[in-house]
């Protein structure tokens, strides 16, 4: 007997048992892999299913509100309603020009007032509103803008000039632009808004440049006032004319009282 052949085959008999035995124990092994994978997957499953019950459960079903549209709220600014009243605030520091006056009423108007002074001759154009509503005017740079009216309300540079109508009263505006800069291109002309006035009545114009207002020409708009009337007073004139000066630069302000028959006696009545 050939022993050494005889446990040659016992060797590869043994040899293929033992790999036999391998290849079953792989294929239990990744069946069992393959199976807690499934229950895994199983389980991620039945955990998603009651996470959606339970949402269903405790929250109430969300209905979508549609989007309002932004809308733009438009603001009207009106510039009466946020300016400050003539007066109400301190004046800054007026400016006095250095032209030597040879006439004036008083000591108080003598900044606006006075003899050497602009006039406005017989040529020039009065504005006679004949609507009610918004007028601009201009507030010339380095000049003056008259107005005489009953009533109304006239702002400039953020300030208003609160004019209310009275039986036998006529208001005499005057409002001094801002001083000459000398600067070419420079514009500091201001525009004046005129409110609340009588329509067909109220009047204003520009004055030209120069140093003062005239008092002769102011005096006569005075007489006009208190005799023949102009377009704001009857036939025979108010008895009361309120004189109120402005400076825009720095916003100072005066009221006066007149009385027909005494033109040259002006009574303060206001000031900042």
């Amino acid at each position: 007997m050939n022993w050494k052949k005889f446990f040659g085959w016992i060797g590869v008999a043994l040899g293929i048992l033992l790999i036999t035995v391998l290849l079953v124990w792989a294929v239990i092994l990744f069946s069992e892999i393959a199976e807690i994978e499934a229950e895994i997957e199983d389980k991620k499953s039945t955990i998603a299913e009651l996470a959606e019950e339970l949402k269903a459960a405790t929250l109430p079903p969300v209905t979508p509100v549609p989007a309002e549209e932004e809308k733009e709220e438009i603001v009207k600014s009106d510039p009466v309603e946020f300016a400050l009243i003539a007066g109400g605030m301190p004046a800054g520091e007026l400016f006095q020009t250095p032209v030597q006056t040879i006439d004036v009423f008083n000591e108080e108007s003598s900044w606006l007032i006075a003899e050497p002074g602009a006039i406005l001759d017989d040529a020039a154009t009065w504005v006679i509103p004949s609507v009610e509503a918004e007028h601009f005017a201009n507030v010339p740079e380095g000049g003056f803008t008259p107005f005489s009216l009953g009533k109304g309300i006239i702002t400039v540079d953020g300030v208003s000039l609160v004019l209310p109508g009275a039986k036998g009263l006529n208001y005499l505006v005057l409002i001094r632009g801002r001083i000459d800069d000398t600067i070419v291109d420079s514009d500091l002309n201001m525009t004046a808004m005129v409110v609340e006035f009588v329509p067909g009545h109220a009047t204003w114009s520009i004055m030209p440049p120069g140093a003062y207002v005239s008092k002769d020409w102011f005096r006569e708009q005075l007489v006009t006032s208190t005799t023949t009337g102009g377009t704001n007073c009857g036939a025979t004139g108010c008895t009361t004319v309120h004189v109120v000066l402005f400076d825009v630069d720095s916003h100072f302000y005066q009221k006066f009282e007149v009385k027909a028959g005494d033109l040259d006696n002006w009574k303060l009545l206001e000031s900042n």
